[in-house]
């Protein structure tokens, strides 16, 4: 018979393709996966893996059962989630990790609110890539998330979430730069100059926002927008880069290969553990209400 200890073993090494990096991964020896994997080959007469050196290679057997595996692993961990929130201790202190596609004002109106509604609950604001924000709600209970929709993705973790609504990105530079005087502009251009990028971008989607050879990533926004304002061009919110447009700071650009501005999904990522507090559900249904003014 096989417990969750030995699914999430198998599973883990299946992935990691060796019993050592489960092992790293899991924070177990190495000794304890393999055992726990010999458990489940020893029951059913199975092989799950061939060892090649220092790698374990899964077993057409392997790699048929472990979706399965994988799937009662997560529900496993969502059980043991759902258990420890019947004793959790009151909220008093949230973690809000975000990126750059969430507009400064909604970090406002969301303040305000959760304030009136919630005053013993303090919020801090924290700047964080998608996969650590992420990572980092599924294994807490005091923290939360609004970062990229990838609804491919989200399933990694253990969390749950609510779409919001899309963000528009576009390409800006300063007025005076080499590609606001162009009428027409290509992406061969834009290869050309030097690019400014988010770091939240860069790791989530490089392939798609990662152009020019000459890249800089930058964490900050306010250091982005700084030097936006001087040199290069960069891909951001539309939110974010409107106030110095309209200050004649930063001009927006139109790329032949790209008739309107990019798209982008925002959710908002919470503990499955809390999903029925009043905290989550009033701040889900606040959001809401937030979509027509701050997404489309």
């Amino acid at each position: 018979m096989f417990s969750y200890e030995h699914l999430s073993s198998f599973c883990a090494t299946v992935e990691e393709g060796s019993y050592s990096r489960a092992a790293r991964k899991l924070g177990k020896d190495r000794t304890t996966i393999r055992e726990q994997i010999k458990v489940i080959e020893e029951s059913y007469a199975v092989s799950l893996f061939h060892i090649e050196g220092k790698a374990a290679v899964v077993t057409e057997t392997g790699a048929a059962i472990y979706k399965q595996a994988k799937l009662l692993v997560k529900h496993s961990e969502r059980l043991n989630t759902r258990l420890l929130s019947s004793y959790m201790e009151p909220v008093t202190q949230l973690d809000v990790f975000h990126d750059v596609l969430v507009p400064p004002r909604l970090v406002v109106e969301i303040e305000h609110f959760m304030t009136n509604r919630f005053p013993y609950i303090k919020l801090n604001w924290l700047h964080k890539n998608r996969e650590e924000a992420l990572k980092a709600v599924s294994e807490g209970t005091n923290q939360l998330a609004l970062m990229q929709h990838r609804l491919a993705h989200e399933t990694l973790f253990p969390l749950g979430y609510a779409f919001i609504g899309t963000q528009d990105i576009a390409l800006y530079c300063h007025p005076d730069h080499t590609l606001a005087k162009m009428e027409i502009i290509t992406v061969g251009d834009l290869q050309l100059e030097k690019q400014y990028i988010s770091e939240n971008l860069y790791k989530a989607m490089p392939e798609l926002f990662a152009l020019s050879p000459d890249l800089s990533i930058i964490s900050n926004n306010d250091v982005l927008l700084e030097l936006l304002q001087y040199d290069g061009w960069s891909a951001i919110s539309t939110s974010l880069a409107k106030p110095l447009v309209n200050q004649g700071l930063l001009k927006q650009l139109v790329l032949v290969e790209l008739e309107t501005s990019l798209k982008l999904g925002i959710s908002f990522f919470y503990p499955e553990a809390r999903d029925q507090t009043p905290e989550i559900q009033a701040l889900i249904k606040f959001l809401k209400t937030c979509t027509d003014r701050f997404f489309l």
